[in-house]
């Protein structure tokens, strides 16, 4: 760890603090540790022996003694600055017209606070440790560079955690932050959202010297209007974000074979401009739009670099082949591929973002379930042109969407994505056995929430308290807790909470300071909060706390030897919670149709795979007829 410099930030701080402003509010402007109270005075304590010893190097002990002061009035508030008299007069009376007695007449009435010997004397030597400070800000403080390392400038734990994500110095701070945008903090562990959000601003600080950084490192990409996107990566014929895309005039949609005589009911000219105009129809929630538009844009990437066709130029055969490609692409050997572009060109590293010239359209090869989504997805898009009169017909009718024959296994003859009760129980007692930090005050309540209820990450941090609601027992005095929830498809569903549940709750509420009657507090209190405070929490930082925990079971696992049983908590995504829930209460006999309603499954074939056990039933007859063939 390098020693830490002294920037124009640090000396703003101090600045502030000795002229009696809120320490709580000057760490919120200046230092990239917020509002965190014990990390200001530590940085404070810094800051002032820092400055102090430079003084005494320097033979100035009347300053290092000044530096120390806090010149504050005693009641807490700012010392209320007057300029002195020759100050007064400049503003005042800069002519020289009023007699010496009248200006010392005005000046008191004016600043009565000048006759008090005691503030007189503090303004003396607050006029006095301003300009110390000034001398040592000339002598200490400097701008970071690219190859100061991140210890020189950021709190202990801060810096600790930049190197632990391969982040050691400011340059590679800021080439994370260009590369990945401004989620570059998913990679670093504890961190969090409003963590870097205060870095990003700490750095914009500095940009005289470390330069600007792009609009995608500000905000979310999602929230970026195309035209920031196509400033970022340009425009070219390429394997590009749609936005991005620039389609030769021949291959726009204007003239397409497929496109319905007249004029539209949409304002669209061109193929692009009726896939944007289809997107603004769809409801739901962003990831469900992002679905619609990654299955778009796919097709017509294919379309136009693959096909060489406009998207309303596709012909029956052109969607067979489509399906046909989707189910081969990354998972078909070079030499038997049968596109003109290879394989490598079209996949790409998984979360690239969009703005990134490393992004591609797929990173991986689909799963059956994948391909069908994306047939039904892409029949839809054409239906609704057709419906719009901007295509005549929809090729897709015509087109079976079964998937292309492969001799690999099938990835799923099971339900493989769940956590067995034992698994489930080695979870919770290892989460139990982790230090009682916030991460894990969160969590012991997150997991038994999720598990008993089965929502999604989306529904997780999108619970509120004021979803919460009770009924009275029908057969019984007392009452049942139920949570409103906003499903896909914006459907309302009524989610049970059990008394289990309510009790964690309240615990992990009274942890965040708050009542631990859930309903006593503000109906827009998150359920599930940020780690420091009581504000909402993102779906990546909860899914990115989750994933932490099993890969510290994982981990766990692997130092007792269990080599094989960790590999389930390697590859388990947070969604397999939601598998367990319905799992797990299939296996309690369970009627199917009550998890079907506490999923919210539009379907009960859905639900029924929690249901299916004759696998394991099968396994245990052949182990014990094995047992007893052995014993003969």
């Amino acid at each position: 760890m390098a020693d830490r410099k002294i920037g124009r930030h640090h000396i703003a701080f101090y600045r502030g603090w000795l002229q009696g402003l809120d320490i709580k509010s000057l760490a919120d402007r200046y230092l990239e540790t917020g509002l965190d109270l014990r990390l200001a005075k530590t940085t404070l304590t810094w800051i002032r022996d820092t400055l102090r010893q430079a003084a005494l190097r320097h033979g100035r002990r009347g300053e290092a003694r000044l530096l120390r002061l806090h010149l504050a009035a005693a009641n807490g508030h700012p010392a209320t600055p007057f300029p002195s008299l020759e100050e007064f007069q400049a503003e005042y009376d800069p002519d020289g017209y009023c007699r010496e007695a009248d200006l010392i007449r005005q000046y008191l009435d004016t600043y009565p606070q000048a006759a008090n010997r005691k503030a007189w004397h503090r303004k003396r030597l607050l006029d006095r440790q301003l300009a110390a400070l000034i001398w040592v800000e000339r002598l200490l403080a400097t701008d970071p560079i690219a190859e100061d390392p991140v210890s020189a400038w950021f709190d202990k734990p801060v810096a600790e955690r930049l190197v632990l994500a391969d982040i050691p110095t400011i340059g590679a701070l800021l080439e994370r932050i260009r590369d990945r945008g401004y989620r570059w903090w998913v990679s670093v562990p504890r961190l969090g959202e409003k963590g870097a959000m205060r870095i990003v601003a700490w750095l914009r600080g500095y940009e005289e010297t470390l330069g600007p950084l792009p609009d995608h490192a500000l905000a979310p990409v999602r929230s970026l209007p195309a035209s920031m996107l196509v400033q970022a990566r340009g425009r070219e014929t390429a394997i590009v974000p749609m936005e991005t895309l620039t389609v030769p005039e021949a291959l726009t949609g204007e003239t397409g074979s497929n496109r319905h005589p007249g004029r539209p009911r949409i304002e669209a000219t061109n193929d692009y401009q009726a896939i944007q105009s289809w997107l603004a129809t769809k409801l739901g929630s962003p990831h469900t739009a992002r679905a619609y538009r990654k299955e778009a844009e796919r097709m017509l990437l294919w379309a136009v670099i693959e096909r060489g066709k406009a998207l309303s130029d596709l012909a029956i055969e052109d969607c067979a082949a489509y399906r046909d490609w989707l189910s081969l692409v990354g998972r078909t050997a070079p030499e038997q591929w049968p596109s003109r572009l290879p394989q490598t060109e079209w996949i790409g590293k998984r979360n690239t973002p969009r703005f990134s010239m490393g992004w591609r359209p797929f990173d991986g090869p689909l799963s059956a379930a994948s391909v069908r989504q994306a047939l039904t997805i892409a029949a839809g898009l054409f239906e609704w042109l057709v419906r719009v009169q901007y295509c005549a017909f929809n090729p897709w009718d015509a087109v079976s969407k079964g998937r292309a024959r492969l001799e690999e296994a099938p990835e799923d003859i099971e339900l493989t994505r769940v956590f067995s009760v034992g698994q489930w129980q080695y979870l919770m007692d290892h989460l139990h056995g982790l230090p009682a930090d916030g991460h894990a005050h969160r969590l012991r309540f997150v997991l038994p929430f999720a598990h008993a209820t089965g929502l999604r990450v989306s529904e997780l941090v999108d619970a509120t308290i004021g979803r919460l609601y009770t009924m009275p027992l029908r057969d019984r005095l007392g009452i049942r807790w139920m949570l409103k929830v906003l499903g896909k498809g914006g459907k309302w569903r009524a989610v049970p909470l059990s008394e289990r549940v309510v009790s964690l709750l309240g615990a992990y509420l009274a942890h965040r300071g708050l009542d631990p009657d859930p309903l006593a507090n503000p109906p827009e209190t998150p359920i599930i909060a940020s780690i420091d405070g009581n504000d909402p929490v993102s779906s990546s930082g909860l899914y990115k706390a989750i994933r932490g925990l099993f890969q510290s079971a994982a981990e766990a696992l692997r130092a007792d030897g269990r080599n094989q049983e960790a590999k389930a908590f390697d590859r388990a995504s947070v969604h397999w919670l939601r598998h367990t829930c319905g799992s797990h209460m299939g296996s309690a006999g369970v009627p199917v149709n009550l998890v079907q309603k506490l999923l919210g499954h539009a379907s009960l074939a859905t639900t029924s795979i929690y249901t299916d056990s004759d696998e394991e039933r099968l396994w245990q007859e052949i182990t014990e007829l094995e047992d007893a063939s052995s014993a003969h």
